[in-house]
């Protein structure tokens, strides 16, 4: 059974998502990288997944279509943080159990709570370099006050205060003032595996490391979704 709840973040914006199963059980936070969605076939399937093992999760957007959500050019790596924390916090007292779950750049707003209010976190692929690829190419159009770019053939533009965390951003001992345990899984065929282990070596105790072999950043290949949902389990349980 899927329930679609809609989260106050504050500032009158609000998160929209799908909470799948109940509160009784364990509860995964599903968080989306860069351009992404809470549909995306990893949180998609995945909510199916845990659900047979006894775990239910909530997947949303940082951004959406409703005029009251966010939108893409208004968000930074600072309100993805904010935003993440208070939806942990909305479900703290409702749920006995907490593991956020991020994929790609949502690694990063894992590592950066300030809260800290889960359980468990676990990392897909995470990012840690945004200079090479968000900034590196942007441009800035006077006309409108945003960067644009064009990457992975799709163009997107981000707003001032996104640009300049990304410039800012230092990845260096971000893991090591993490405090929850942590499970790191990157994709063999990716290129972010360097910086995921490097997460995981200044990572503190407990902590894992895995490597889903044969899969790209998206886990797209055959077989390799289940792989990667089998990991993440074994973290939890």
């Amino acid at each position: 059974m899927e329930e679609e709840i809609k989260i106050p973040l504050g500032d009158n914006k609000f998160a929209y998502g799908t909470l799948r199963g109940n509160l009784d059980q364990p509860l995964i936070i599903f968080a989306h990288g860069f351009t992404g969605d809470k549909n995306h076939h990893i949180f998609f399937n995945g909510a199916r997944f845990f659900e047979k093992h006894g775990i239910s999760s909530f997947r949303f957007n940082f951004y959406g279509e409703e005029e009251d959500s966010r939108q893409l050019n208004d968000c930074s790596i600072s309100n993805h943080v904010s935003d993440l924390d208070t939806i942990v916090s909305y479900f703290r007292d409702k749920a006995k159990n907490i593991i956020v779950v991020g994929h790609s750049f949502s690694g990063i707003i894992i590592l950066s709570s300030k809260k800290q209010q889960f359980d468990k976190a676990i990392l897909w692929d995470p990012s840690s370099d945004t200079k090479s690829w968000l900034v590196k190419d942007a441009k800035y159009i006077k006309e409108l006050g945003l960067y644009y770019f064009d990457d992975w053939g799709v163009s997107y533009t981000i707003g001032k205060q996104m640009y300049q965390e990304c410039v800012d951003f230092n990845p260096d001992h971000l893991s090591s003032k993490f405090t929850k345990p942590l499970k790191i899984i990157v994709a063999g065929n990716g290129i972010l595996k360097d910086g995921g282990r490097k997460y995981f070596e200044q990572a503190n105790q407990p902590k894992e490391f895995a490597v889903i072999e044969g899969a790209s950043h998206n886990f797209n290949e055959d077989g390799v979704e289940e792989k990667l949902f089998q990991e993440t389990l074994n973290w939890i349980k």
